[in-house]
């Protein structure tokens, strides 16, 4: 067998002792530059273990690279370590079938890098056995395709799956796909799980269409040969894109990832039906289990048109962090491709709304609400102001919440939900910071708004190993006397704002520029400048004490551009009423007091726009220390992988 070699594009074969270019003996990726020798190629895959990092850092660099590709250099990668250990794969060919069952025990022994570059990026898991038989075998079905894909896994229904249905096959259908998305999380993680909607609709003959290029097409249920087998094969042999394959998998044992699942099935409903016009309503922040679960209950019960309502504005005011939920804009460009990528032949609407309401209030269209558990109440709500309307009244199909097999801590909610994933966003890079660079300290930029609890995540993080800078503490400090800034102030402001100790009396210079926004632009032009003077110069100190970490927690940093002395800016948020709780019970300050405070703040959404990472105080200590130990070890690795680019131009430090 013979491809092209993506360092030189001359002839590599595949040979059982190894890899050979016919050019340079050599395989290279074309864009990182990196590769590795013919003899370092084999040695690796000899000893998988290997403790020799240059050669394993060599290998990462390639398949980091990979990601990066063409995808037909990504497929030339694959095939090239693919023909290397392919003797230790039970390969056998039926009229272009690749069956590789020892294909999981395998990956498991190889270096991560390596079973990366194994393993297909988009696959496309089809379901051949009868329907009523799927559920009790996926747990083993999905645990068996997810060693075979790295990214999207699609799942279809295939004709030969459509046997021996109940009278109202869609809450069988349902069942599945329910099940499939309730359990992915668990057996398939780190992977995007998309069940195509063409096969539960309508009976199929050719393979569905999918967004992204299949690699590698999993057939489930085919059985190890015959004519089913022939037939399932010769259906989707056109399907992976060039190089890639169908692959048989192999059958569970007796008793092995083996489910009730007939038994299990819940009863019929009489919204088990299609309709021309169906609604729904949700968030639809960020893709997950249940909005997967509830759009698909509405897709397989509409015929033409999905109206979909996202929420805005007032309805968001009461969501957990709400200050991480994506602008309107992305999540209706959001739901209207998932609607299109799980079934397009149905037209979606998607539309915000601020009010419960929505369009079902004067659509005339409509006939059927997909509601979940939580809010079936709503359908008699909407349903009372149709009819007053003239309207004709909805059906609503309730949809069972998925339970969160995927939870991560206690504070999440037990169902899937937006906010648990918001959740788990909570210490992780939001926005990727530019390359580190050689320069030390590397400096992060610690905000948010009173009582949010920065001086507490400042004070993990010291014990983490950074140095803290208190810009409230440097401010203390540019008002003392004698200070070049103690000097300006009393100059622009007139000598009663000093007491009788020679110090700024605060409360009365805070009173002197009280509602008057030129004298406060005035004090900012005074004291900010020389807090920064003081940040710089106690950066400076630490990096020649050769500090690696330094957090500047700065309430104004953002407003005083002090960001820009920073490689990251990194936030804290909490919910309005828990801030104005704290304000009043630590500050002694009455509720209006501090929702003025509150108000004349940056908003939290707009701090959260400029942030690296977001922190939230509201739970359990416990809670805070995981973010702030999540975060501390997303800096570290940065700090370690990445090296500086001669030609940076988004770091921002000046110091």
């Amino acid at each position: 067998m013979v491809h092209e070699c993506i360092a030189c594009d001359r002839p590599v074969r595949a040979r059982q002792q190894g890899i050979q270019c016919d050019g340079c003996d050599r395989w290279q990726h074309r864009t990182c530059g990196t590769g590795l020798t013919q003899a370092d190629y084999r040695r690796a895959v000899q000893n998988a273990q290997s403790t020799d990092h240059h050669l394993h850092n060599k290998l990462e660099q390639c398949c980091r690279a990979r990601v990066r590709a063409s995808a037909g250099a990504r497929r030339c990668l694959q095939v090239l370590v693919r023909s290397r250990v392919s003797r230790d794969v039970n390969k056998t060919s039926q009229g272009g079938l690749v069956h590789r069952s020892g294909r999981a025990a395998l990956l498991c022994s190889l270096p991560p890098c390596l079973g990366a570059v194994m393993c297909a990026v988009t696959g496309l898991l089809v379901l051949t056995q009868p329907a009523g038989t799927i559920v009790a075998s996926l747990p083993w079905v999905l645990r068996a395709a997810s060693q075979h894909v790295t990214r999207m896994l699609y799942v279809h229904l295939d004709p030969l799956a459509r046997t021996s249905l109940p009278p109202r096959p869609l809450t069988l259908y349902s069942h599945i796909i329910t099940t499939i998305y309730a359990r992915s999380p668990a057996l398939c993680a780190g992977l995007e799980v998309r069940v195509l909607l063409a096969g539960f609709k309508a009976c199929a003959a050719t393979p569905p269409h999918t967004r992204q290029p299949v690699d590698v097409v999993l057939l489930a249920g085919a059985g190890q040969g015959g004519e089913r087998l022939q037939e399932a094969v010769r259906r989707y042999s056109g399907c992976p894109a060039g190089g890639g394959e169908v692959v048989v998998l192999p059958e569970a044992q007796e008793g092995q990832g083996q489910e009730d699942g007939p038994a299990s099935l819940p009863p019929g409903v009489p919204t088990d039906q299609v309709y021309r016009n169906v609604v729904l309503g949700g968030t639809f922040d960020r893709p997950h289990a249940g909005h997967l679960v509830l759009v698909s209950a509405a897709l397989l019960r509409c015929r033409d048109r999905l109206v979909c309502g996202v929420a805005d504005g007032p309805l968001l005011r009461r969501k957990t962090l709400a200050e991480l939920i994506r602008p309107v804009q992305e999540r209706l460009a959001g739901v209207t491709q998932l609607v299109g990528e799980l079934d397009p032949s149905v037209r979606c609407e998607a539309v915000a709304i601020q009010e419960a309401l929505g369009p079902t209030r004067w659509d005339p269209d409509m006939q059927m609400l997909v509601v979940s558990e939580e809010t079936k109440g709503g359908v008699a709500a909407i349903n009372r102001v149709r009819e007053e309307s003239g309207l004709c009244l909805l059906e609503g199909h309730v949809v069972s919440l998925v339970e969160d097999e995927g939870r991560e801590s206690p504070e999440e909610e037990t169902k899937a939900s937006s906010s648990s994933v918001r959740m788990r966003l909570l210490g992780t890079f939001l926005r990727q910071p530019a390359p580190a660079g050689p320069a030390r300290p590397y400096v992060i930029g610690l905000t948010g708004g009173s009582a949010t609890g920065k001086s507490t995540l400042a004070r993990q993080l010291a014990g983490l190993g950074a140095a803290v800078v208190d810009c409230d503490k440097l401010g203390h400090e540019a008002y003392l006397p004698g200070t070049a800034c103690n000097k300006a102030l009393v100059e622009s402001f007139g000598s009663d704002i000093v007491g009788e100790d020679g110090h700024i009396n605060r409360p009365a210079l805070a009173a002197r520029v009280f509602g008057s926004e030129a004298a406060r632009q005035q004090l900012n032009g005074i004291v900010w400048p020389e807090i920064e003077r003081l940040v710089r110069q106690r950066v400076a100190r630490l990096a020649a004490q050769g500090t690696a970490v330094v957090v500047v927690d700065a309430a104004l940093l953002l407003e005083a551009q002090w960001d820009t002395l920073c490689h990251q800016v990194w936030v804290c948020v909490l919910r309005r009423e828990e801030a104005i709780r704290r304000i009043t019970q630590r500050d002694n300050k009455s509720r209006e007091q501090a929702e003025r405070r509150l108000d004349s703040q940056m908003a939290p959404g707009e701090q959260v726009a400029r942030a690296n990472v977001v922190f939230c105080t509201e739970w359990a200590d416990e809670c805070t220390r995981r973010q702030v130990e999540r975060a501390w070890d997303a800096l570290t690795n940065h700090l370690s992988h990445n090296t500086p680019t001669p030609n940076n131009t988004t770091t921002t430090n000046k110091l």
